[in-house]
């Protein structure tokens, strides 16, 4: 999948929103627009900096999730005319930041969103153990 960098929003709570735009034509002059969104959330960092996480549990959550972790949100639309590509993209790309944008730079965002895949991996060992 080819991913093209449109976009780097440098968030307030010192994050970096990245958009790409992934779109990939379908069939004639139909296209699948496609625009990811992520952010690459340093573990260590985030849980250290609230001073609420002791070194072992940080370092519990960094074996079982790595040194970062990955948030990203896909928006697509299908099926959508070669001329009208640019202005979907444009639409898929403002909604997002429009309903998004606040939470994500938030404070709080990256720790919850750590915990949260930390929790989420937690679960999915159980499962095998």
């Amino acid at each position: 999948m080819k991913f093209k960098l449109i976009k780097t929003i440098d968030l307030e709570n010192g994050m970096q929103l990245n958009i790409f735009d992934s779109s990939r034509k379908l069939a004639g002059d139909r296209w699948l627009v496609t625009m990811i969104a992520r952010i690459e959330i340093p573990v260590a960092e985030v849980l250290i900096q609230d001073g609420q996480q002791s070194k072992e549990s940080v370092n519990e959550i960094k074996k079982m999730l790595g040194e970062k972790v990955l948030f990203e949100q896909k928006r697509e639309r299908i099926f959508v005319e070669e001329t009208d590509k640019e202005t979907i993209f444009e639409e898929v790309y403002d909604i997002f930041l429009n309903s998004t944008l606040t939470y994500l730079s938030t404070e709080e965002f990256p720790k919850r969103y750590v915990l949260k895949k930390y929790k989420e991996e937690v679960e999915k060992d159980s499962w095998y153990h």
